[in-house]
């Protein structure tokens, strides 16, 4: 059962992640409960087949144009990331549901003690994570609304190749009754093969907008969950690191006042007590934070890898759909192709910015070490620091996409030139 501050911490994750089947339902519920999740998962599934599967059909067999095929290309290619990280997401299901038990038992650990600096500091950065959650949905969820219902129904009706070599044959007939060459199909975000469904027809048209909305919400939704879940892990061990530091800067303090220090001379039982209490306290939830971080890594480097490769590819074709939609004037167009930019390069960001924030945390335990003053401990106690900075500087905890590349600001700086680099190859070979 989750208490009022963990429910808080883990809010956004239960709200993202319940719609596409990932929130864990525990080991005590019901049959019912379980094959609910387990048939939301399966409609998932097949509402990203729905999209990816037609539009793949008819860019790759029927699409002549090669800049519309080019079009079509990024938003497959977004539909391909959604898929690997939701296939991800389903097979670490169990490893979430530990990763929150193992943030449940830190809160309750916590609250039981009293220890109010403690609960301050896992609110302070809980409240981090998410604002992080929110600022991710709210631009995924307005790019997305842009691009599968605004700009669909904005640009009305489309001519397909089709339907402009039979204009062109009218006109050269003389023939002014443009009745007889039929009705222009209407735009879809992504066009469906016309062998597997005819969307000329009404209702056809408007059952397949729906569907194709419903499933653009489910591939937001798994970005963002996915996010959330990054998020709302990393900040956790940020905290944890942070009370480690602040236990470490309160390892020596009264030790000579209450009998003893530095140069070897003994201490009282009870003092010597206290300060083995002390240090066994602050390896234990160091060793704990770490053991936390490393599984966090390890349930989500997949879906950092695919990030880190797929942001790179649709900033830069994004890039390239808002040039070609600014030069034609196209507002609608250029205004939802800028959000989505936006939306990706702060998405990557964030998966980033927290690998970065991470990193420099775990130095800083190493650093809180240094400064504690052991003059003030027994010899053998002081050497027991060593220990804690030999962890801290040579094994900092990391996110790495796919095991490969360290996730850091640095990083982040990477994929952007990356990015730029594709798209200047790209507008010399297209433009």
């Amino acid at each position: 059962m989750l208490g009022e501050e963990s429910s808080y911490a883990i809010q956004m994750n239960r709200y993202f992640l319940k719609p596409i089947g990932i929130w864990p339902v525990g080991e005590g519920a019901s049959g019912l409960v379980k094959t609910l999740r387990d048939a939301n998962v399966f409609a998932c599934f097949w509402l990203i087949c729905f999209l990816l599967v037609p539009c793949a059909l008819h860019t790759f067999l029927e699409e002549p144009n090669p800049y519309i095929k080019l079009k079509l290309i990024g938003p497959m290619s977004f539909c391909l990331m959604a898929l690997a990280k939701y296939c991800s997401l389903v097979g670490y299901i169990p490893e979430i549901a530990a990763c929150f038990e193992h943030v449940e038992q830190d809160w309750t650990m916590y609250r039981r003690a009293n220890s109010q600096y403690e609960l301050r500091t896992m609110r302070r950065n809980a409240k981090i994570g998410r604002k992080l959650a929110l600022l991710c949905a709210a631009f995924m969820y307005g790019g997305g609304f842009f691009y599968h219902t605004i700009m669909p129904l904005s640009s009305g009706k489309i001519a397909t190749t089709e339907f402009t070599q039979r204009l062109l044959e009218l006109l050269s007939q003389n023939i002014t009754d443009l009745e007889h060459m039929g009705q222009s199909p209407r735009a879809l975000t992504y066009p469906i093969y016309a062998r597997l469904l005819n969307v000329e027809l009404s209702p056809v048209y408007e059952i397949v907008f729906a569907v194709q909305t419903v499933s653009g919400f489910v591939l937001y939704t798994i970005t963002i969950g996915a996010c959330s879940l990054a998020a709302t892990f990393v900040v956790h061990v940020c905290a944890q690191l942070q009370i480690v530091m602040d236990l470490l800067g309160k390892l020596a303090d009264g030790t000579i006042e209450d009998g003893g220090g530095g140069g070897g001379g003994g201490l009282g039982v009870d003092v010597e007590a206290r300060l083995n209490d002390k240090v066994a306290t602050i390896v234990e939830r160091h060793l704990r934070a770490l053991a936390f971080a490393e599984r966090v890594e390890n349930n989500l480097n997949v879906i950092c890898f695919v990030e880190f490769v797929g942001c790179t590819m649709n900033i830069c074709f994004l890039g390239y759909y808002f040039i070609t939609e600014w030069e034609s004037r196209n507002t609608i167009s250029t205004m939802t192709y800028c959000i989505l930019l936006v939306s990706f390069t702060f998405n990557i960001f964030i998966f980033c910015y927290i690998g970065e924030i991470l990193t420099e945390q775990c130095l800083r335990v190493g650093e809180a070490a240094y400064r504690v003053d052991w003059y003030k401990l027994p010899c053998k106690k002081a050497q027991g620091l060593i220990l804690i900075l030999a962890v801290a500087n040579r094994c900092p905890a990391k996110i790495t996409a796919g095991k490969l590349v360290n996730l850091s600001l640095g990083s982040f700086c990477n994929v952007i030139k990356t990015a730029a680099t594709y798209l200047n190859l790209l507008r010399t070979v297209m433009l």
